[in-house]
């Protein structure tokens, strides 16, 4: 009999009510290095959706280990305290929760503390640049004492269970590794060696804990990066971490901050790249190994489950997207997830700079109730909604209201529903997209939203509609003259028209990028893909932006030019005319010339379409305007947009 995500599963002497996981990921929900209301809700709603098991992370066991903001100080004095109130809060629920000890060495800065990072060499991490102390015998001491510190706390905390850390962004790895480990001690050089300190980490919290609580180890099976920790090496490190007795489960993850996009991969990586890790984990040791990282859920989770490939999975994004994961799997409504696009603006691009944790696709991450019950209420009052726009704010503010009882009927022009994303999905790469739009087509129908296509929205068809409730969502258009001179079809295009294929383009392009994100360089990249000659023009720093902060820029870029792309930057475009097109060197002065090309593409600034909310603003007793109408913005935006006023209702 195959195994199902929804089967029980046994780490040491705790029995875990299904296979899925809420992994460890930064919130940045942290104040002062201590949990929080906000922490407890947002766990406290997974836990309520029906996952097996969550494993709290941003835990700092040393002062100097606090790489951001939102770090959890367990040595703090209210650390106990806290930690009693936050296992206390999702108790009531049939959840597993796991704590993560780590240490991040010199994957940090002494920015916060003001203290040296620690490493196993004097090395300096690819992000933040700074070269760490190389550790002596009182600090391997001090470490080792400080992980079995923290485990007391934790388990007297409430805790079911802890997971050391020795994963992509951990000290204990950096030690296992020969990339940061260039010791000449017991400490470096042979494999023995090598994992003689997390060896000590592991016996120190076994001995701390007891034997009957769970421990196991996050364990980096693949650095994918030159010289460092390989397959053939990890599983002999696995063996050994098992034979000692000390651990439980293995938890299998790949990468380093050299390669961060493999553990926080975006919509371009395939999924499911890492579940052969898992199983080559589970081939080897005797214990339960969880696969992890972009696994599509329920349909490839389930996979690795029946095909033996691991003992359970976890996930992050896919619970950030939609916590009731297991409820509606268990009720047979597994169309009814929301599936996450795997775009990183709500998550990884909020996290890594600086700001709290959200979703694109979910705007009440960040926003959970410490009282209420996951299942919204209806409304007592039901209304009449007229909703103007099938774009991303429209249709999340139909649903929304759609679920409250209310009678909604959703406009749109168009032939079909999805405003920009229907265009933006076309892009190379970015078709995941298209998942949003089938998503609120599925519920539309079983919310009883009503859609009107083809249909164009007046004053005169509102105030025949009288609705009680009129929300605008009519979006953004490309400003019709970004630059001087001729900015038009069919030498001058627009990325709508090009991704809409409103007008063919020419064998050899100049692309006129100065938004730095995906609807650039998925378009270029289509471009690429047929096997045009096109070059990339930007006044930024440099292409691809935006990119950055979601984890995209490296692969993005390192596509485009295998190629053929060409950059050139801080450039600033001056006049277009006539397939010439002049522009100047933003730190010289210096003027260029482009010319040549078949066609020129922009992407450049988007203005509102926001007529139809003046016309009525003061004609109709109730209206929202929302989204892009209001202001170009994210799809991120738009989306909480219409959720915000959805719930309002």
């Amino acid at each position: 009999m195959s195994t199902n995500l929804l089967d029980a599963l046994s780490i040491g002497r705790l029995k875990l009510p299904n296979r899925i996981g809420f992994t460890s990921h930064r919130t940045n929900f942290g104040r002062k290095g201590r949990l929080n209301k906000r922490h407890m809700a947002y766990y406290r709603r997974r836990a309520q959706g029906g996952c097996g098991f969550i494993v709290l992370g941003e835990l700092s066991i040393l002062p100097n280990d606090y790489p951001w903001e939102g770090m959890i100080e367990t040595y703090n004095q209210k650390a106990l305290t806290d930690f009693k109130k936050f296992t206390h809060s999702i108790s009531e629920y049939d959840t597993r929760i796991f704590a993560q000890l780590t240490h991040h060495g010199f994957q940090s800065n002494g920015t916060r503390t003001r203290l040296e990072t620690w490493g196993p060499s004097a090395v300096a991490d690819v992000v933040f640049g700074e070269v760490c102390k190389p550790m002596e015998s009182e600090d391997i001491q001090e470490l080792v004492d400080s992980f079995a510190g923290a485990a007391k706390i934790v388990k007297e905390g409430g805790f079911d269970g802890i997971e050391i850390d020795m994963g992509s962004e951990s000290l204990l790895r950096q030690f296992l590794s020969p990339i940061s480990n260039h010791r000449q001690d017991d400490y470096g050089g042979s494999l023995e060696n090598r994992i003689r300190l997390p060896l000590a980490v592991l016996s120190a919290v076994r001995k701390t804990v007891g034997d009957d609580y769970p421990v196991g180890v996050k364990l980096c099976v693949d650095e994918r990066f030159w010289g460092g920790i390989t397959p053939e090496e990890s599983i002999p490190i696995a063996k050994e971490l098992v034979e000692t007795g000390t651990i439980d489960f293995l938890h299998a993850t790949l990468g380093t901050y050299y390669n961060l996009h493999m553990n926080m991969a975006s919509m371009h990586t395939s999924e499911g790249h890492t579940i052969e890790l898992a199983q080559q984990l589970k081939d080897n040791v005797q214990v339960p190994v969880i696969a992890a990282d972009h696994i599509q859920f329920p349909d490839m989770a389930e996979n690795v489950l029946s095909e033996g490939k691991a003992d359970a999975v976890g996930c992050v994004r896919a619970l950030i997207c939609d916590p009731d994961i297991v409820v509606k799997m268990r009720e047979g409504k597994a169309d009814a997830i929301r599936p996450c696009l795997k775009d990183n603006q709500g998550c990884i691009g909020r996290i890594n700079q600086g700001k709290v944790l959200g979703c694109t696709f979910n705007p009440g991450v960040g926003y959970e109730s410490l009282t209420k019950d996951r299942l919204s209420n209806p409304s007592d009052t039901k209304k009449k909604i007229m909703v103007v726009g099938a774009g991303p704010a429209g249709m999340e503010a139909a649903l929304t209201t759609g679920e409250s009882g209310h009678d909604v009927t959703l406009y749109e022009g168009s032939p079909s529903i999805g405003g920009q994303v229907k265009t933006a999905r076309k892009g190379a790469g970015r078709e995941r997209l298209g998942l949003l739009i089938d998503f609120y087509k599925r519920m539309f129908e079983k919310k009883g939203v009503k859609v009107l296509m083809k249909t164009l929205v007046t004053s005169e068809t509102i105030q025949a509609c009288s609705p009680d409730v009129l929300v605008i969502a009519t979006g953004a258009a490309p400003t019709e003259k970004p630059f001087p001179g001729e900015c038009g079809p069919p030498q001058v295009l627009t990325v709508l028209e090009v991704l809409n294929e409103s007008y063919p383009v020419g064998e050899k392009v100049l692309f006129i990028d100065e938004t730095g994100g995906h609807r650039s360089s998925s378009t270029v990249e289509m471009l690429a893909d047929q096997g045009k000659q096109v070059d990339m023009l930007t006044s930024d720093l440099f292409i691809g932006i935006e990119l950055a902060p979601i984890g995209d820029l490296y692969l993005t870029r390192q596509r485009l030019l295998q190629k053929g792309v060409t950059f050139t930057t801080d450039v600033k475009v001056d006049k277009i005319s006539a397939g010439h097109v002049g522009a100047h060197n933003l730190y010289t002065g210096e003027p260029v010339t482009y010319e040549g090309y078949d066609t020129i593409v922009m992407d450049a600034a988007y203005v509102p379409q926001n007529s139809l909310y003046q016309l009525s603003k003061n004609h109709v007793k109730a209206i929202f305007e929302i989204g892009d109408c209001v202001a170009p913005r994210t799809l991120e935006t738009a989306v909480f947009e219409g959720r915000k006023v959805g719930e309002a209702l």
